[in-house]
């Protein structure tokens, strides 16, 4: 994978369509023309990621193309079909929702939780399953294509929180981070699971593009890049990593207490992720969140966005090409 030196920085679009804390973004499948959004305000947008206009200065966005709501507590997770005909949904409902994106109106309400979800993801052939994860502990199967709504497979393995999932097709494998320390990835053709240990509470997990790599978040404040046949630690990202982007202060990577996502990019050449505001007032570090690119082979930092002004957390984030 080539090095990276250079990152786009440049604020291209704002979306102020929500009213309260956005807890999830993503991009529609391929190519990737309209972003989905979801709040705390309980209620799911969607809008163009880049606006009509080609003006040189930043637009903004204060009404979306069209809103979903359903949700009666917050949205957290989003996951989008790949032919961009559905969508799925998450959040404190205890509840996996399946929409339809034309007729803006849910397929399927499964109810097999015990406690808020927190992560979804689609698999299995033309998307027809959905996998979630929940404060119960529990990942829960579900069939798009069957009458029933119960599970047709729950993975217990975790002993708290499952807050992020990673579907890897190719492989035939789901990947799923815990508070309880672990990433697991459950091997579906194989029948056995490979647990890594990482200490930390896990916020974030991502596979790479062949699936060989996984990218974990931990709340210590560093981004771990796996192996994923024997867990090895191939790269660490974050902690006391400064950024020399912005003019003559450094920037510190702050991750702690949210649950903070990090990603692949860039054909797995870059790892971005979002970013604590740090407020502790001693001069070091941002004083505002930011997004975060380090380059995967050099572990480098190659670029430092801040979010804004007041922006205390930046814990979502989605990458696209265009």
């Amino acid at each position: 994978m080539p090095a990276i030196k250079q990152f786009p920085t440049q604020l291209a679009h704002t979306l102020r369509t929500h009213n309260g804390p956005v807890n999830a973004v993503t991009f529609s499948s391929y190519p990737g023309t309209y972003v989905l959004t979801g709040s705390t305000d309980r209620a799911i947008h969607l809008s163009r990621a880049i606006p009509n206009n080609n003006n040189a200065a930043a637009a903004e966005t204060t009404s979306p193309i069209q809103k979903y709501e359903a949700h009666g507590y917050s949205v957290l997770d989003i996951a989008v079909a790949a032919d961009n005909s559905r969508f799925a949904s998450v959040g404190g409902d205890r509840q996996v929702f399946l929409w339809d994106v034309e007729q803006g109106g849910t397929i399927r309400r499964w109810s097999g939780h015990n406690a808020r979800v927190e992560a979804v993801q689609f698999a299995g052939e033309d998307d027809s399953v959905v996998v979630s994860g929940s404060a119960d502990t529990t990942i829960n199967i579900w069939d798009t294509k069957s009458n029933s709504y119960k599970p047709i497979q729950t993975l217990t393995e975790a002993r708290d929180t499952v807050s992020s999932l990673h579907v890897h097709m190719p492989t035939y494998s789901i990947a799923s981070a815990s508070y309880d320390g672990r990433v697991r990835v459950y091997d579906i053709r194989m029948g056995r699971t490979l647990v890594d240990v990482l200490a930390h509470p896990v916020t974030s997990v991502r596979c790479s593009s062949d699936g060989n790599a996984l990218l974990a978040s931990t709340t210590d404040g560093r981004i771990r890049m796996l192996d994923r046949s024997d867990g090895k630690l191939l790269k660490a990202f974050g902690g006391d990593d400064a950024s020399p982007i912005q003019g003559n202060s450094t920037a510190i990577y702050r991750k702690s207490e949210l649950r903070i996502r990090s990603v692949f990019a860039k054909a797995d050449a870059i790892v971005l992720s979002g970013s604590e505001a740090n407020d502790s007032g001693n001069g070091n570090g941002a004083t505002q969140a930011s997004v975060f690119a380090w380059d995967v082979l050099s572990g480098e930092v190659v670029a430092c966005v801040p979010a804004g002004p007041g922006v205390k957390a930046m814990v979502c984030l989605s990458y696209g090409s265009f």
